[in-house]
Formats: C-alpha cells, structure tokens, sequence
C-alpha cells in the first residue's frame, strides 16, 4: 500500500462506491449463514442429530468448518437455529410486532392458521419424529427443539397477552393458557401425520380448530377482567 501524505477528501461518488461495496458485503453473509441453515436442516433429517456433526454440514454446505463456527457456535446452535428458521418461514412472530392495533381474537386466529399450516409442513413433521426417535440417545435434542418451537410460541402468546392489557392473568395462568391454545390447535391430524397415516383436515375442520383454540383464549381473558 502506498501512502499518501496529502489530505484525502471523499467526494460524493467515492461514498457511494463505498456504500454499494458494503451492501455487496452484506447479502454474502447472509447468503451463507441460509447456505449453512439449508445444509443442517436436510442433514439433521437425513441422518438426524446424533449422527450429524459440523465437519458433515460445512461439507455439505460447500464452505470451510471455519465458516461454519463464524456463524454458529456449536452443533446445538445450529440445531436451534434450523427449528428457528422453520418457525419464521410462517411468520407467526409478525403478530407481535405488526398487529397490535388489531382485536386479540382475530391476531390469534392469524396466529393459529399460520401454526396449522407450520403443523403440516412435511419437514417440520419429519424433524418432530427424528427428536422423538432420538429421545434416548440425544435427549437434549428434544429441549432445543422445545425450546426454539413449543416454548417460542407460548412465550409470544404471553407477550400478545401481556401487550392486550390483560394484566389480571397471572404469569403462570398465561403460560397454561397459551400452551392450551396451541394444543387444541393440534387435534387428530396431528397424531395421524406423526404415525404417517393419512392426513384428513377439511376446512371446515381446520377453522373448528381456529375457532375453538380462539375462544378458548378469550372466554378465560373475559372471565378475568
């Protein structure tokens, strides 16, 4: 490099080159963070969580192990980030910040059409059975799992309750009833797409589900008032 003892002005065009190398910079990281996420998820539902480690993904992802710490930690977080990644391709976290103003029955039958369709999505029911299968030989599979999925939305349901203004429920009482909420949402087909039987869901059955998962919400945010 050689130096330049003369005082350096940027003009305007010299900004914007700057600028647009920046923003070139950027989309490459991310593009390689989706690269790494894209290769885990099909290598945890190939060969499952035990057996997947962060010299197979950084293979599979055509990029070096060094890559692959830069953006994840571990093997654990990467795992988290993968059920992570599946959960915001339904936007159901857009309920918190993008629908305050809207009534709480209608944010949480926006809430519960995204999660039935979440429920259904063949690789979030295949990574269900790998945790499931994999209970005895990797049982912390199943708390990142939990955690990043089940416990993610019943804390957001809590928040959507909490910014409602339904303050009389307590902490614990939200929980229970967030988590009722997403169970009733599961019903039969649910168990059936686990066993690898057919699925039947109507919509008429589907908005059963909305309808009844809602009021069970709100009957108990009513009754607390």
């Amino acid at each position: 490099m050689t130096k330049n003892t003369k005082p350096v002005s940027i003009a305007s065009s010299d900004t914007d080159n700057l600028a647009a190398k920046i923003k070139v910079g950027r989309p490459k990281n991310l593009q390689k963070r989706q690269q790494i996420l894209t290769a885990a998820s099909d290598l945890f539902l190939q060969k499952g969580f035990s057996d997947s480690s962060m010299d197979n993904v950084a293979q599979r992802a055509g990029v070096s192990k060094q890559t692959v710490y830069s953006h994840f930690a571990n093997k654990e977080a990467l795992f988290t980030a993968v059920i992570q990644h599946k959960v915001d391709q339904y936007q159901l976290d857009t309920e918190t910040t993008a629908c305050q103003q809207l009534p709480l029955d209608i944010r949480l039958k926006n809430i519960a059409q995204r999660f039935v369709q979440l429920l259904r999505d063949p690789e979030a029911i295949a990574m269900y059975r790998i945790v499931i299968g994999e209970l005895k030989t990797a049982p912390q599979a199943a708390e990142l799992f939990y955690k990043a999925g089940p416990q993610h939305g019943i804390d957001m349901l809590c928040e959507i309750l909490e910014q409602s203004g339904f303050t009389p429920l307590s902490k614990t009482n939200a929980q229970q009833l967030a988590a009722g909420f997403f169970n009733l949402l599961k019903g039969e087909y649910h168990m059936k797409s686990l066993l690898g039987l057919d699925i039947e869901l109507t919509s008429e059955q589907e908005k059963q589900l909305i309808d009844n998962a809602t009021q069970h919400v709100t009957s108990r945010v009513d009754s607390s008032k």
